[in-house]
């Protein structure tokens, strides 16, 4: 009798060893399978308009779309305004990217392209706002959907300097020549010194799978009180190549544009003019397909 009580309990605390096993078992397998998710990122939706000044269907375009902006927010939607074709606003940039997209297709404004060539929108789906407006917001939403392969990062950083770094040359070579000049010579120098802006980030592969034939570029925007001229490009920065990014892989970036973003002017009083809002937009490019993977809007 003994025996077999014995025999009970060393099955008993068999199946409490096996059970208790089994469960570390699979907390560590769904602690790991956890680890090993993912990160998901949510997609900003670039949309660029491609205007022309002369076009009289535009108005109905930037309207629709620059409401929509207001209402998603740059955290969801960015919008950019491209001019075309010698309208004052254009630039070699804006008209180069159009032919990039376009090729030997179609040419017309107004013309919309969602995240690249992902969507396109050739002018107006009717002749009512209300039709116009419901069909851009359909393909914003419908962008937004999709989740992110990419974390992108990226800020600002203001940098004091003169314009191609002359004045501070000159000081140098003619030292003797800028201390008879005096403070009059000073103030001017102070004048003419620009904020220009150095733009850093980076590309994180957030998926699982690698990623390739992908560039980072820029565009610097401004902002016009005229209709038509909301978050106008003034510049476009070249396309930075990106290696094969493997997940889990970053790549750092960094822009400097040639454009000196503000001016400042002690001329009167010696304060300065008040700055204008100049936004910078930072996305992640496919070259070969021209799919704009992620987007970034720094103020």
């Amino acid at each position: 009798m003994r025996i077999k009580e014995n025999i009970f309990i060393l099955v008993f605390l068999f199946i409490i060893i096996f059970l208790s096993a089994s469960d570390v078992f699979t907390f560590e397998v769904f602690a790991q399978n956890t680890d090993s998710i993912p990160k998901t990122v949510p997609r900003t939706v670039l949309v660029e308009l491609f205007v022309q000044g002369g076009c009289l269907t535009c108005p109905t375009a930037e309207f629709c779309l620059e409401d929509l902006a207001y209402e998603y927010g740059t955290t969801q939607f960015i919008l950019v305004q491209e001019h075309l074709w010698g309208d004052g606003y254009d630039t070699p940039e804006t008209n180069a990217r159009y032919d990039w997209y376009v090729g030997d297709s179609k040419k017309g404004t107004p013309d919309v392209f969602i995240n690249g060539l992902t969507k396109r929108l050739q002018g107006l789906s009717c002749d009512c706002v209300e039709g116009n407006y419901e069909c851009y917001e359909d393909a914003i939403d419908e962008a937004l959907t999709r989740l992110s392969l990419l974390e992108l990062t990226g800020e600002r950083e203001e940098v004091e300097e003169f314009p191609q770094g002359e004045r501070e040359k000159e000081r140098e070579d003619n030292q003797e020549v800028e201390e008879t000049k005096g403070e009059d010579k000073e103030e001017g120098l102070a004048e003419e010194k620009v904020l220009n802006i150095i733009i850093e980030g980076t590309v994180k592969n957030i998926s699982d799978i690698p990623l390739e034939d992908l560039a980072v570029c820029g565009m610097l925007g401004k902002e016009g009180d005229e209709p038509g001229l909301y978050n106008y490009i003034q510049d476009i920065f070249p396309f930075q190549n990106m290696p094969l990014l493997l997940p889990g892989e970053t790549f750092s970036f960094k822009f400097v544009p040639e454009i000196s973003l503000i001016q400042e002017d002690e001329a009167e009083g010696g304060k300065d003019e008040e700055k204008e809002t100049q936004p910078l937009i930072i996305f992640v490019q496919n070259t070969e397909t021209k799919e704009i993977l992620q987007a970034l809007y720094i103020e």
